[in-house]
């Protein structure tokens, strides 16, 4: 028996759907089955009831599922026990964040946190958004920061989690200097039909998401897009612009440096962005003394993410 099916019967049990917890969970649907039937061919009985839609559990499942939780959390609290010998009189914490608040928000985040209540030793995973909630859900982390929007996914108020906004950061439509008259007149006359070059997030990813809302504003209007370069990573969308390749948008936190050493600029005319809000995200049970003392301030808005 493998703990990753514990943890497919737990997502299961979340999405009440084969494929969206396989997708959720990062592998094919059919992979997801088999390691639903392999769960179920370790206990010896049914958990799944499949003629059901949505799919609920059978009795045996559900004391399967109860069980799966507890004992999914005290393997990963034992690894982080048995991790946390190998730093004495550090206190560590667990974090998931997505791949750009790592690199841009987090190393700040950081030492604002560690001024106020000393050193402390952080165990980062750097993921995507659905990642850093699986993460979360299953124990795998004390607290998550990811970005979030009222137009967003709605997993992040599914009530299981609480959520604090430590900073905005802004989704702003950028270019190299050497591009932005050219794509500012283009902007301003939406109705001329012409599709400009974007430097694309991949579609099922968060960042991709909030692109489709600010593209649809432009496509209504007659303006449209042909993709240059897809990622799910703003780094390598970041990277990609840079070079000349299109227009794309990225978050504020992303570009500082580029926009104060004029390598970028920001389409400002006639572009839409969005403001994001940077989430720090807990499960609502008892954590850690540490990750409760940074909770704490972060409710009472005591630390800059800035």
């Amino acid at each position: 028996m493998e703990i990753t099916w514990l943890e497919d019967l737990i997502e299961l049990d979340a999405a009440r759907n084969f494929s969206v917890a396989a997708a959720a969970r990062n592998i094919t649907q059919p992979a997801f089955s088999r390691r639903i039937r392999a769960l179920e061919n370790w206990v010896g009985t049914q958990l799944i009831d499949r003629s059901a839609y949505p799919v609920k559990l059978t009795q045996a499942g559900e004391i399967v599922l109860e069980n799966a939780r507890t004992l999914s959390k005290e393997i990963y609290r034992l690894r982080d026990e048995c991790l946390d010998l190998s730093s004495p009189g550090a206190d560590t914490l667990s974090v998931s964040a997505m791949h750009s608040i790592v690199l841009s928000i987090y190393p700040e985040y950081a030492l604002n946190l560690q001024r106020l209540i000393g050193p402390f030793a952080t165990r980062m995973t750097a993921t995507d958004y659905y990642d850093c909630l699986e993460s979360l859900s299953l124990g795998r982390c004390e607290l998550a920061i990811c970005y979030a929007h009222i137009l967003g996914p709605k997993i992040q108020s599914s009530g299981q989690f609480q959520t604090q906004v430590l900073m905005k950061d802004s989704l702003v439509l950028v270019t190299t200097p050497d591009l932005a008259e050219e794509m500012e007149t283009a902007l301003a006359a939406p109705s001329s039909g012409a599709t400009l070059p974007l430097v694309s997030y991949s579609s099922g990813c968060f960042l991709g998401k909030m692109q489709e809302v600010l593209t649809k504003h432009y496509n209504a209007r007659g303006l449209g897009f042909h993709t240059v370069f897809e990622n799910s990573m703003s780094e390598a969308v970041k990277r990609m612009i840079l070079v000349g390749a299109g227009i794309g948008w990225l978050p504020e936190s992303v570009i500082k440096d580029e926009l104060k050493h004029g390598a970028l600029s920001v389409l400002t005319g006639s572009a839409a962005e969005l403001e994001l809000d940077v989430a720090l995200m807990r499960k609502h049970a008892a954590g850690s003394p540490l990750m409760e003392r940074i909770w704490d301030l972060a409710v009472a808005g005591a630390v800059s993410a800035e």
